[in-house]
Order: structure tokens, then C-alpha cells, then sequence
């Protein structure tokens, strides 16, 4: 209700695969806007929750989302108003950690290629997504290692003497050592599924994934940091460790953006979140949903044909959106027509 240019409706998806189609801005992305933020408590079009309102609304919109695969049953519902988003399961008010156990999602959004053409920040968040939910510990080093790093980080900003700055490395190594760990066993597991989901596209020379730890590969993480404190007076952040990772996506030797077409870049990405979401069920058992809008684009007919078959395979939740109907009958999928932010089952 109040949700960008959906219309107020109840929708009832099929467990396994939903293909939805229609024209641009008939509220196809909207939709897996709103499963993104009922699962991470965010937005991946918006960093401000108050511009999904209706623009002819009271500036409050609502969600109530239940999901078969998710960690409970209950009746998850997010609530935007007054300028803040508030979600409650059972009565219970939900912080953002909570609502991404509830709601396990991979959405991959129109946004899908910032996954090669930016920075390593947002890889470093993909491979966490998927630590969150198969090392439960890990979200308790993850804010370990940020408390110590901002801390570190502003007593180096402000000249402190090098014992303040210091007294935070024991926090820094120790939190950082493991997640340096989980991220490495993570692409090891990732590398597995990945190549053989791509060894049945035909379509990827040479795909291969790699992690960077953010420091010379042949230190420790105490070991460069130490190296790096030598010259902590020319410096104004710690210029070492996990915040530094990177996932490479590598075409033969090479960056997949300098290698591989614009729909190649495409299957890459979609085979890597496919085998992200196997990892995931392989470690916890349970399957995540998996959301990709307009998955056709950029694609041959053939190349999507041969996707979608992968996709088929895939037994968690699917919903896939693109702007026609499948040319051809998919007899497992459940199909709806999108038409100004109304969804009707075909």
C-alpha cells in the first residue's frame, strides 16, 4: 500500500519459478525493490525509504511479506512512516540483521553489472551477504572489525600518538583474521559451483573467480599491517586488511569487463549468483530466493533460452522479470502480466 506505483493487492507466488512481464515502468523493478528492502531493510534504487512513496499519497507505504523457504512462517510486516521504516514479525520489532535471517533473497536489480563495473566495496558485500547467512558468527566480527577500523582510522586522521592508534590493532587482527577466513573458505566452496554452472553455458573462455585479502599475499594480515605502521605518519587510513578485499572475476587472465561482451558479462553474473545461492543451501539447507530483473535483456534469444534452463534447475523461489512473455510455454512457471503497478496470474 503506498509503494511507488503498485496498486493495493494481494499476491500469492509459486514456490519454485514466477515469471512476470510488461512494459517499462509498470512496476515490474518496484516489486524486487520491495522484496529487497523486506529483506535487507534497504533499497537498491534509493538510499532514502521516503521517495518510494506514492508521489499523490500521505508520504507511508506498507508491506506484509510471508515467504515458504524463509526462517519462520510469521507474517513479516514493514511499516514506512514518520521518516522511518519499522518491521515486526509476531509483534516483535525486527532489526535489519533480523530481517535478512527472515527473508533469505539474492535481488539482483537493474543495477546488476555495478557487480564488475564498480568498485570492491560492492563485492565485498556480495560474498558477505552470503556469509551472514551461513556463518553465524560472522556479523558479530564483521562489526567488530568496523568498530576498531573507524576507531583506528579517526585516531590517525587526527595525529594521535602512535600507542592510541595502536591499542586498536589486537581488534583489528583478530576480527579481521577471521573473516579473511571465511572469505576464502567462501570462494573456495563459490569456485566449485560456479564452474560448473558455467561449463553448461558454452559461453564463458576461462571463467574463474578469485579472492584479493587486501594486503600482499605472501604476509600475514599481522605482517603487512606492521609493515603498513612503519609509515603511519604519511597515512590517513589503514591502508591494509579485509576492508580492502576484492572478488576478481576473471575471463582467462584478464577483468571480465575488458574481456567478455556486455550479454556475456550477464551470464557470468547470473551463473555466479546462481552458484552463490547453491553455497548458501549446501552449507544451511535452505534455499534463498532469487529475484533478477530483466534477466533477458542484453541476451540473445538463444542465450536466454539457455539461461532460463539454468534457471530452471534452480529449486528455491525464482521471480524473474522481463518486458515480454516467454516465447515459448515454461509449464512449471507461474506467469503475470504487469500493467500500472497491478499484477494479474496469465
Amino acid at each position: 500500500m503506498g509503494f511507488r506505483a503498485l496498486a493495493t493487492q494481494t499476491l500469492a507466488f509459486s514456490p519454485g519459478l514466477n515469471l512476470l512481464f510488461g512494459d517499462n515502468a509498470s512496476g515490474k523493478t518496484s516489486l524486487l525493490e520491495a522484496l529487497d528492502i523486506a529483506s535487507r531493510g534497504r533499497s537498491f534504487r534509493t538510499q532514502h525509504l521516503s521517495e518510494i512513496a506514492r508521489w499523490d499519497g500521505n508520504g507511508e507505504w506498507a508491506l506484509d511479506v510471508a515467504h515458504a523457504h524463509a526462517v519462520g512462517d510469521d507474517l513479516l510486516k514493514l511499516r514506512y512512516r514518520g521518516g522511518a521504516l519499522e518491521s515486526r514479525q509476531q509483534s516483535e520489532v525486527l532489526s535489519r540483521e533480523q530481517m535478512a535471517r527472515s527473508l533469505p533473497a539474492l535481488i539482483l536489480g537493474p543495477d546488476l553489472h555495478r557487480l564488475m563495473d564498480d568498485g570492491p566495496k560492492i563485492r565485498r558485500a556480495f560474498m558477505d551477504w552470503a556469509l551472514f547467512h551461513v556463518e553465524h558468527t560472522f556479523a558479530e566480527h564483521w562489526r567488530r572489525y568496523q568498530q576498531a577500523l573507524r576507531q583506528r582510522n579517526a585516531a590517525i586522521r587526527r595525529q594521535a600518538p602512535r600507542p592510541q592508534i595502536f591499542a586498536w590493532n589486537d581488534s583489528l587482527l583478530s576480527a579481521g583474521t577471521v573473516i579473511t577466513q571465511h572469505r576464502r573458505q567462501l570462494v573456495e566452496g563459490l569456485r566449485v559451483h560456479f564452474a560448473a554452472t558455467v561449463s553448461t553455458t558454452g559461453m564463458l573462455p576461462a571463467a574463474e573467480i578469485n579472492y584479493r585479502q587486501g594486503w600482499a599475499k605472501d604476509l600475514s594480515f599481522e605482517a603487512a599491517l606492521n609493515k603498513a605502521d612503519a609509515h603511519i605518519g604519511a597515512q590517513s587510513a589503514t591502508p591494509v586488511g579485509p576492508h580492502r578485499g576484492d572478488l576478481e572475476l576473471l575471463a582467462g587472465s584478464a577483468r571480465v569487463q575488458t574481456t567478455l561482451s556486455r550479454g556475456q558479462q550477464k551470464v557470468f553474473l547470473i551463473s555466479l549468483a546462481l552458484a552463490l545461492a547453491n553455497l548458501v543451501h549446501e552449507r544451511v539447507g535452505h534455499w534463498p530466493l532469487l529475484a533478477i530483473d530483466d534477466w533477458h535483456a542484453e541476451l540473445s534469444d538463444n542465450t536466454a533460452a539457455s539461461i532460463l534452463d539454468k534457471l530452471r534447475t534452480y529449486q528455491g523461489q525464482r521471480i524473474l522479470s522481463s518486458f515480454a512473455a516467454p516465447t515459448t510455454a515454461v509449464a512449471e512457471a507461474r506467469l503475470f502480466h504487469v500493467e500500472q503497478g497491478r499484477f494479474s496470474e496469465c
